[in-house]
């Protein structure tokens, strides 16, 4: 009964935050909600071992290491990253888009995510941990198991990276 308690509650916590990390990595949302699933099974098969308060780095470990091996599997590395909705900025609904402005949202959507998906693997693990699902970098740390100085360095490079594949779009940025 407390095993299934504990279950529940840490799964009620963490799914939409490994779904969004797998959906970063995956970049494409049904294959993110399989790898959600197998995770989780696993993460009932295990939870007698995991630790409570390490529960959220394992379930980022494994959810980061499923998702390495579908990519692996499938070997294809550049398919489009999705943002969820909630991530971009809003737009206020009295003022209605038109339609070439909503086409050039759509382009430069389309533009960034594969910018973010064209970022070597550690780069963009780092970048949809920090970036997108709002982690510290002692949880990224522990989440990725390297030095909190890795994470710092592997943001900062994935940074770097995207404002030179975006560089051209610069006149999105100060439209």
């Amino acid at each position: 009964m407390i095993r299934e308690l504990q279950f529940k509650f840490l799964t009620q916590r963490y799914a939409d935050e490994i779904y969004r990390y797998a959906k970063g990595l995956l970049g494409d949302a049904t294959e993110a909600e399989d790898a959600v699933q197998e995770v989780l099974i696993r993460f009932w098969q295990h939870l007698p071992e995991v630790q409570i308060t390490k529960s959220r780095a394992w379930l980022y470990r494994t959810t980061r290491n499923h998702c390495i091996d579908l990519l692996r599997q499938r070997q294809a590395i550049h398919r489009p990253l999705y943002l969820d909705n909630d991530q971009l900025p809003d737009v206020p609904e009295e003022d209605p888009i038109d339609p070439s402005r909503q086409a050039d949202l759509e382009t430069i959507k389309k533009t960034v995510e594969s910018a973010i998906q064209a970022l070597p693997e550690t780069l963009r693990s780092v970048f949809v941990l920090y970036e997108i699902n709002g982690l510290r970098y002692r949880e990224i740390a522990t989440t990725l198991d390297v030095p909190i100085n890795s994470v710092k360095v592997y943001l900062s490079r994935a940074r770097l990276n995207l404002r030179q594949q975006l560089k051209e779009h610069e006149s999105w940025i100060n439209a």
